[in-house]
């Protein structure tokens, strides 16, 4: 039962996660309106970045993680094999519902990189749709730590 204790404590991990989120958000909004030119098309980077760059990075931070994520849920099932009981229900969801998280961050991705350049017709839109790539990169990153944290507290030894 630590096992789901300690899972638990990861509700504090994806307050601040969620507050990350809140606070990227505002500031987007923020450089949107004030000063679009700092994520639009007019920073080399995230010209070059937010096209097919954006969505090979995204691939293998979705491919890498839903790996580990499903050995996370292999181990929980073998932990629930051992004990006999199915004591980790709650966990093997948390860990379903991230990995569907994360595959919906690279389903975005592959939306967004489709449709930039139909929707960009200035700095303020070009800056919306970096700003929106940079939402979906900041989400995945944010579960890719959610999981992490989850497999580093999985103890079998754990009393």
């Amino acid at each position: 039962m630590l096992l789901e204790t300690s899972l638990e404590s990861l509700v504090v991990n994806r307050t601040i996660a969620i507050c990350v989120l809140i606070a990227w958000a505002a500031l987007f909004a923020a450089l949107v309106a004030a000063a679009p030119w700092t994520i639009s098309d007019s920073n080399s980077f995230l010209k070059g970045f937010v096209n097919e760059e954006f969505l090979g990075f995204m691939g293998v931070i979705v491919t890498i993680t839903l790996a580990s994520a499903a050995n996370l849920y292999i181990e929980l099932n073998k932990l629930e094999d051992k004990l006999d009981e199915a004591a980790f229900q709650r966990s093997k969801a948390d860990v379903r519902h991230s990995a569907y998280a994360l595959m919906s961050t690279l389903v975005a991705s592959v939306g967004l990189v489709v449709i930039k350049p139909l929707l960009v017709c200035g700095e303020r839109s070009a800056a919306a749709t970096n700003g929106i790539a940079l939402t979906i990169l900041i989400a995945a990153i944010m579960i890719m730590i959610d999981l992490t944290q989850a497999a580093f507290s999985l103890d079998p030894r754990a009393k």
